[in-house]
């Protein structure tokens, strides 16, 4: 007596998978809807008009041109250090037995850092002052010391920021001044900002880059009522190639300055330069898709593909397939192992400095004497 196999069809047959099928469909129908209404309930920030607030401010009173010196005896040196650099990377994969095997290589490479240790005059009122100060470091895979000695020879002149009453104290590369304090909102003022650093402009030259931005007191309406608020960090930058930025910056979002900013509606008094927020109905196309991918995916392992596992009758007897040959495969077991390869083509640090220089002495009159602090880079 023979038989023909019995296949059912549909979706999972068992209660408990059954029961997991429809609280994954519901949780989903909850969420999309969730998000929906979140959407629905969305307000983005509104964007006003704003006033920078602030004294009056002149930068010319607190910029001037300090000049590079450098003789056969003594002023600027320069330093090259190199530095050895690895970096290890590894990554694992599982192939078609289930083995997991891990493969790691190592990059080698050289990093050059160099600097040159400035010493700057400047002359204020007739009288000339000096100082030590350390330039950007400039990151290469090559050596570099030739190019920090093309970018500050001898006579270069740099913009620094001094203190008007107290000439002698200064900034250099890194500048910041400040407004007065408004004569309208007495506790507000703006500060200004210029950060420098090295970049390549040729072969052989670097050239300072100069960034600057601002530190806002803001002054805005909204529904009739007046704000001021601090502004602190992401406002608008300007760069300068090659010269000093704060002036132009300065002329642009000085005080009276009209700006855009963002304000919550419903909480008037934060104010941003951008809208912090993300409306959710930017992601309901993707949750709907992820949402038809989750659902199939539970149907499937709960429902074995919507198919229940044939079984299969011959006459009065059972066959569970103990009595039939059994196949299989033999499982080549594999050990994790670990493999590297160097590489030159990158960048490392590491070893000593040669300097340029000669030895310093101590200025006369107005000058200023030897450097101290510096940094903990020693010099030769």
């Amino acid at each position: 007596m023979s038989g023909k196999p019995k296949r059912s069809f549909g979706g999972p047959k068992h209660p408990v998978a059954l029961g997991v099928l429809v609280i994954v469909a519901v949780g989903l129908i909850i969420g999309n809807v969730a998000l929906v209404n979140a959407s629905n309930a969305y307000v983005p920030w509104s964007e006003v008009d704003a006033t920078v607030v602030g004294g009056p401010i002149t930068p010319e009173a607190f910029l001037t041109t300090a000049t590079v010196y450098l003789d056969d005896e003594n002023g600027t040196a320069y330093y090259e250090d190199a530095f050895e650099r690895s970096s290890t990377d590894c990554t694992t994969y599982t192939d078609e037995y289930g083995d997991t095997y891990e493969e790691c290589w190592t990059d080698y490479w050289t990093e050059y850092e160099c600097v040159a240790d400035l010493d700057l005059r400047w002359t204020v009122n007739g009288t000339e002052y000096q100082a030590w100060e350390w330039s950007p470091v400039l990151f290469d895979e090559q050596p570099c010391l030739s190019v920090i000695e093309n970018t500050f020879p001898n006579g270069t002149n740099l913009t620094i920021s001094v203190d008007p009453n107290t000439p002698s104290s200064y900034q250099a590369f890194d500048l910041s001044i400040m407004t007065e304090f408004s004569e309208d909102h007495p506790n507000f003022r703006t500060g200004y900002r210029e950060s420098t650093s090295l970049e390549y402009i040729s072969a052989n030259k670097a050239g300072l880059v100069s960034t600057c931005s601002m530190d806002a007191a803001v002054a805005y309406t909204f529904e009739d009522e007046v704000y001021v608020k601090d502004l602190w960090g992401g406002s608008p930058t300007t760069q300068g190639w090659g010269d000093s930025c704060m002036i132009q910056y300065v002329a642009t979002f000085g005080p009276g300055a009209v700006v855009a900013v963002m304000v919550d509606p419903e909480n008037p008094s934060d104010v941003s330069w951008e809208d912090p927020t993300t409306d959710p109905g930017d992601f309901i196309g993707t949750a709907l898709c992820c949402s038809v991918i989750i659902f199939l995916v539970a149907f499937v392992l709960t429902g074995k593909g919507g198919t229940s596992r044939p079984k299969v009758f011959i006459g009065q007897n059972r066959y569970p397939g103990h009595h039939g040959y059994h196949h299989g495969h033999h499982h080549h077991r594999h050990s994790n192992r670990s493999r590297h390869r160097g590489s030159s083509n990158r960048r490392s640090r590491g070893g000593g400095r040669s300097s340029g220089g000669g030895g310093r002495r101590g200025g006369g009159g107005g000058r200023g004497g030897g450097r101290s602090g510096g940094g903990g880079r020693g010099r030769r």
